[in-house]
């Protein structure tokens, strides 16, 4: 037994210290945070046993002989005095628990002419001082690098109102430039959709002249589209007089081709007016062949009927290629390099690398322009020479695929870089699933090699990642073990940051949904709940809600199993009922019902029934998602939250009139968008505006009330 769990059980319920619970439970938390054991140390807390009150404990004589030399400074005569009890396991059931825990001596803290409050002040004085803090909350300035974290997931979790609180104390910081924050504001700006804002930033034009990160560039690609073209396109007008009436080559040519294939529909879509307003055949049929599925491949074909590009012009060499460059064709400047080597377009090519981030043909054009130099066929000025500095930097750290990066980490040789360089490469990369097995084994490989060696904390850093990708793969038999490397390196985490447990809950869906076997159920489901009882506290309780979910959703070869861990999970979130929200009050309740759990309800009055959740009154909630179920357990869970008219859920993967009915007239429409087919998301986006509907971050109907309650707050009046 840990000794939090000792002292929870010691102390009781909380609620009985009335006005100074929350400061006992701050120096009950804090004393157990910094407690050692083999230290001599020593623990002051109040104790639910007789004689009730003040108890040091600790786990020697020496711990008890510097606690009462403490306490009896501080506290004083006057105060209290300090008497020695035995530990009585068999009649106390506090002693049981605290002698599992290892705090075997104790000694009582008696009260004597002081009040309760002053008793408690000298106590916390005594521990603050010892532990060389006030043991009561003070605001922390959070370094740059924990406020960027804190930052991406505001974004993850779509809550524009922290995003911009992060990103204001980033800026007060002092530690990113202007750039940097110009960056972060438009990433901030594209996440949450908020294209016209977006647009009308008055350092945009000044950034297109800068080089970018590829992110922002994806992200403003989207930008053009919402605000420049998708409505002349919808009029039917052809791509090049759209392209043409905005002056896009002119005002956006930099942005325009600075990613040759994007990885948005809505990028791929500016990508395809753009090829066919300059007549780049090859770079059309590229982007074609990259969409998603038969939808998006549509509606790009609707805008190339709209205008077919005639024949591909000639590239020559010199003022063609300077002219490609001047209008944003980078690939094209790039291929002409390749095609037809030239010392004086190689500056050209270097910065048309760069602004690509193009992996695949950086070490050509590298290789190159170091060849003309050598030969003496090209004196480089000192802004070639900084851009081939930058561009050797980009051609070491740069990987055409999981295998070549799994490699590399897998190297006993220091990687800085490679968790930054996951991120921001793989998604152009060969997807894993449908590599040949003897590489996606050798992918496993490097990254176990890594987990045991010198590059383990990039694998930490990049375990999200990790975890999203290990999910896809989860159904596809030949890439079993790189799943289990992934799980490997999650059962050692003792402490996971929170992108990476929602990553594990979308990894852990995939794995039930493949339909293990008992063994393997076991073995996941009981990694589950050990991740849970490891980050067990008030602010994991709607991760741990998530989890039940899933665990429900799923069949099950060892139902009762799953059963003892679903009801683990809500037995220690009872624990933290003081500090939940009505909403997840309420869904511990339902989830109880749902499992046949008799328990006593924790819901209490609250303001929060008026300001939020009865706004849902009287309402129509629609829900789109395949997830079976999961309207009618939405409906239960509302239904002790506010009284709706109804809750009504579609499961349809095509555009049906039964869901573009139930898209129109829905009060409020929740789009699953981790459980949905494209087809159908398509119909609901054209008949209802994104900005209209709730789209989930998380898993299940756990998710789909946080999002419902977010969209509620952000939308009040």
């Amino acid at each position: 037994m840990t000794i939090l769990e000792a002292l929870q059980w010691g102390v009781g319920d909380p609620s009985r210290f009335g006005p100074f619970r929350d400061r006992l439970e701050i120096l009950i938390e804090e004393q157990a945070r910094t407690w050692a054991s083999g230290a001599s140390g020593w623990i002051v807390v109040p104790i639910q046993r007789h004689p009730a009150g003040f108890y040091l404990l600790s786990e020697d004589r020496e711990g008890q002989r510097r606690g009462r030399e403490v306490l009896q400074a501080f506290l004083g005569p006057a105060t209290a005095t300090i008497e020695s009890v035995t530990l009585v396991p068999q009649t106390e059931d506090a002693d049981r628990h605290f002698h599992a825990a290892g705090l075997v001596h104790l000694s009582y803290v008696r009260r004597t002419d002081a009040t309760s409050a002053d008793l408690l002040d000298r106590v916390e004085d005594a521990i603050a001082t010892i532990k060389g803090k006030d043991a009561r909350p003070r605001p922390v300035r959070l370094s740059h690098v924990d406020l960027l974290r804190d930052f991406r997931l505001a974004l993850l979790q779509r809550d524009g109102r922290v995003a911009d609180r992060v990103l204001e104390e980033l800026r007060l910081t002092g530690q990113l430039s202007a750039e940097n924050l110009r960056f972060l504001t438009i990433e901030m700006l594209g996440r949450l959709e908020r294209w016209r804002e977006l647009r009308e930033l008055p350092y945009l034009m000044q950034l297109l002249q800068a080089r970018r990160p590829r992110a922002v560039n994806e992200i403003l690609l989207e930008m053009l589209w919402w605000t420049e073209l998708a409505e002349p396109c919808a009029t039917g007008r052809s791509p090049r007089d759209v392209y043409s009436d905005a002056d896009l080559g002119a005002r956006f040519g930099a942005v325009l081709s600075a990613i040759d294939v994007p990885g948005s529909s809505a990028g791929r879509a500016v990508g395809v007016v753009a090829a066919l307003a300059l007549d780049d055949s090859d770079r059309l049929k590229r982007l074609l062949n990259s969409a998603s599925d038969e939808v998006e491949r549509e509606r790009l074909q609707r805008l190339v009927l709209l205008g077919q590009p005639s024949r591909p012009r000639e590239t020559a060499v010199g003022s063609d290629v300077q002219t490609l460059f001047g209008e944003g064709q980078y690939g094209a400047v790039i291929q002409a390099f390749l095609e037809l080597p030239d010392p004086s377009t190689a500056d050209l090519a270097v910065q048309a690398i760069l602004e690509t981030e193009d992996g695949a043909t950086a070490p050509a054009v590298l290789r190159r322009v170091q060849t003309f130099i050598a030969e003496e066929q090209l004196r480089p000025g000192r802004r070639l020479l900084r851009d081939l500095q930058d561009l050797a930097r980009f051609v070491d750290n740069s990987c055409t695929g999981w295998v070549q990066w799994c490699t590399r980490l897998g190297r006993d040789e220091r990687w800085p870089d490679a968790a930054q360089i996951l991120r921001t490469q793989y998604a152009q990369w060969e997807d894993l699933r449908v590599l040949p097995p003897a590489m996606v084994e050798q992918a496993a490989i490097g990254v176990f090699d890594a987990w045991t060696g010198t590059n383990q904390d990039q694998v930490v850093a990049g375990l999200d990642v990790l975890c999203r990708v290990a999910a896809a793969t989860a159904l596809v038999p030949h890439a079993a073990e790189f799943c289990e490397v992934v799980l490997l390196v999650l059962a050692e985490q003792h402490n996971l940051s929170a992108p990476v447990r929602e990553a594990y809950l979308l990894l852990l869906e995939q794995l039930l949904e493949s339909g293990p076997a008992e063994s393997r159920y076991r073995k996941m489901v009981e990694q589950a709940a050990l991740l849970w009882r490891r980050i067990a506290a008030p602010t994991a309780v709607d991760w741990g809600l998530g989890l039940i979910d899933i665990l429900l959703n799923a069949s099950a070869p060892a139902a009762d199993f799953r059963m003892t861990v679903v009801a683990e999970i809500l037995s220690k979130t009872r624990d933290f009922q003081r500090r939940l929200s009505l909403r997840q009050r309420s869904e511990w309740e339902a989830l109880a019902e749902e499992i046949g759990l008799q328990v006593q309800r924790l819901t209490e009055p609250t303001d929060e029934e008026d300001t939020v959740w009865r706004r849902l009154d009287g309402a129509v909630i629609g829900v789109y998602t395949l997830l079976p179920r999961a309207a009618d357990s939405l409906g239960r869970r509302l239904s002790r939250l506010c009284s709706p008219s109804s809750v009504e859920g579609n499961a349809d993967t095509v555009a049906t009139e039964a869901l573009q009915s139930l898209a129109t007239r829905a009060d409020y429409l929740i789009v699953d968008t981790w459980h949905a087919a494209h087809a159908a998301t398509a119909a609901i986006d054209a008949v209802r505006p994104r900005r209209g509907q709730i789209m989930p971050q998380g898993r299940g109907v756990t998710a789909f009330l946080q999002a419902l309650e977010h969209f509620l707050a952000l939308t009040a009046s």
